[in-house]
């Protein structure tokens, strides 16, 4: 798989690898909001597809906090790229375009194994 290909691939990410999954919008209105639970339902190098009951616009920058069960804490930080709505559960689907988190940093470790801990989504 070339690099281009291993970039945009996306896996499945299970609920149960995670003890908490929270987005925010950046900047102070959002700060005052603070967190709200969301779902990653997929996610690769180069982005996430979220469910979130909170509304978020094109453009707006985001994070998304992910807990892994073991209490590993990852916070990515991105981008709205794309909007639309999940009609069986209701939520908004929110497409993230996520920044490169710093080498060495858990946020990039987790990214490099996503392959090695999830399947990849059809």
């Amino acid at each position: 798989m070339s690099l281009s290909e291993r970039r945009f691939q996306r896996y499945h990410l299970t609920p149960g690898a995670f003890s908490r999954q929270r987005i925010r919008g950046t900047g102070l209105l959002a700060s005052i909001k603070g967190w709200k639970d969301c779902r990653v339902k997929d996610m690769s190098v180069a982005g996430a597809l979220i469910l979130a009951k909170q509304e978020h616009q094109l453009g707006s920058k985001i994070e998304v906090e992910l807990e892994t069960t073991d209490g590993t804490r990852m916070v990515f930080l991105g981008e709205v790229v794309n909007l639309g709505k999940d009609h069986n559960s209701n939520e908004h689907k929110i497409g993230m375009k996520i920044q490169a988190p710093k080498g060495g940093s858990a946020e990039a470790e987790f990214l490099d194994s996503l392959e090695n801990r999830f399947k990849a989504s059809a």
